[in-house]
């Protein structure tokens, strides 16, 4: 017997369960809503390296505030794929999905697919209403 065809039951495997635990992680349509529809988000922006806190409006519209005071305005839904998009007045809408990280906080990664994707934001704290007057 080939000792490589021995490893691959084994590397199958942990690919289902590394891929079937992020999705495990992700949230749906609702959990989302949930998670951020009239809250305070507390974390970071990982493409600028800055905290942010970001407030989401039930009415669908957006604030943030990055660590230097600079903050900006757009608008937020959730596609029917549980995809938080985000339009800000400059550029275009961009959909995220969400996944639960393991010992609290939140993912917000910018693919379809999880596992492959670049990781935008950390959610550290939710905060219900909006606790900073954005």
């Amino acid at each position: 017997m080939n000792p490589q065809s021995c490893l691959c039951p084994v590397m199958v495997t942990l690919v289902l369960l590394f891929s079937s635990s992020v999705q495990a992680g992700k949230l749906n349509r609702q959990e989302v809503e949930s998670l951020i529809s009239g809250n305070t988000l507390e974390g970071s922006n990982l493409n600028h390296q800055e905290k942010m806190t970001w407030y989401f409006k039930k009415s669908g519209k957006i604030k943030k505030l990055d660590e230097h005071g600079n903050s900006g305005k757009g608008k937020w839904r959730i596609d029917d794929r549980g995809f938080l998009c985000v339009k800000f007045k400059r550029g275009g809408e961009r959909c995220r999905v969400i996944v639960a990280k393991e010992y609290g906080g939140y993912k917000v990664i910018g693919t379809a697919h999880p596992e492959e994707g670049k990781l935008i934001w950390q959610i550290n704290r939710v905060l219900p209403g909006n606790v900073n007057d954005l």
